[in-house]
């Protein structure tokens, strides 16, 4: 790692010991019961890799609730029905960080602040990711220009285009603070996508770490280190291999597809090998690939075992952590 980028990721862990934050008051949404309502909670949206609509599994998705209000990490295929089904409200929705720029992780960035919108939302929603999240959030709009106007006028509505906030994201560091959760970022390395993020949310009773999509580096190590929790993606390579073959008959395509697949995220093994070099408490599996369930619960256990003795928990559409 590079010593600028090092220093960074030293300044950010500093900056997260020194922080105190307020307590929140606010009761928070009703959703999965929980011993404790005024803890952050982590609640698992979509955890399949991706963008394939699969049977089992939505699209990468999960959300931070803290203080009442809901943090949106990532809005694959279907994410607002997947925040309703959890037995949340939309028009809760804070904030919405975008980790890269493939579609299986944007593909309803627009369509969630608009369903909420449409949920009576009325306080301004800020999103953070890499560019061109402002390009992406103002094509959104033009494409959706005439039922935005024609709601406007027949029901009375805000004007959403001055309510979504794209905030664009190119180096590490801190990215917004409130009264509810502390945010800050690294530039994970998931090529070819050149910025690529991980988001860390410190809450006043937990810390949760999201890597999107990466290959093991030291950055998604420095900004997880003794985190509470880590939402980590999972590949299975045998599994991959399968993939590829059921795709492709001819094998120079079907290793074109594994190298594609399997060379720029974390294996299931190498989430382990995060887990413990960042000294977390919980390791969540996330993002499956395969996701369509054809690799049984305890393989993915197995395999994070390997090198992280705390404790692992193989996620699943909704569950709540």
């Amino acid at each position: 790692m590079s010593p600028d980028r090092r220093q960074v990721l030293t300044g950010v862990a500093a900056s997260l010991i020194g922080w105190n934050m307020p307590a929140s008051a606010q009761e928070a949404p009703k959703g999965a019961t929980t011993s404790a309502p005024d803890r952050a909670r982590v609640v698992l949206l979509g955890t399949a890799g991706g963008p394939s609509p699969k049977v089992s599994r939505s699209a990468p998705a999960a959300m931070v609730v803290a203080g009442g209000r809901i943090y949106v990490v990532d809005c694959g295929n279907g994410v607002a029905r997947q925040i309703v089904r959890a037995g949340f409200a939309l028009k809760d929705l804070n904030s919405i960080f975008i980790t890269h720029q493939h579609s299986d992780h944007n593909l309803d960035y627009g369509n969630l602040f608009y369903l909420a919108w449409s949920a009576a939302l009325k306080g301004a929603v800020n999103s953070y990711g890499p560019p061109p999240l402002s390009k992406m959030t103002e094509k959104f709009f033009e494409l959706n220009e005439f039922d935005v106007d024609l709601r406007i006028h027949d029901e009375g509505r805000l004007d959403p285009r001055k309510l979504l906030v794209p905030h664009e994201i190119t180096s590490a560091g801190a990215v917004m603070q409130d009264e509810n959760v502390k945010v800050t970022c690294a530039l994970v390395d998931h090529p070819p996508i050149k910025v690529a993020l991980a988001y860390r949310f410190d809450t006043p009773n937990r810390s949760i770490v999201f890597s999107g999509d990466t290959r093991k580096c030291d950055a998604l190590i420095e900004l997880a280190k003794g985190a509470d929790v880590l939402v980590c993606e999972g590949q299975y390579l045998p599994g991959i291999r399968g993939l590829a073959e059921r795709i492709a008959a001819e094998p120079s395509r079907r290793e074109a597809i594994f190298k594609s697949i399997s060379g720029n995220a974390l294996s299931v093994q190498q989430a382990g090998e995060v887990a413990k070099e960042a000294g977390v408490k919980t390791l969540v599996i996330n993002h499956f690939v395969p996701g369509d369930d054809t690799v049984p619960e305890y393989v993915w256990l197995d395999a994070a075992r390997e090198s992280f003795s705390g404790e692992v928990i193989v996620g699943r559409d909704l569950l709540e952590i």
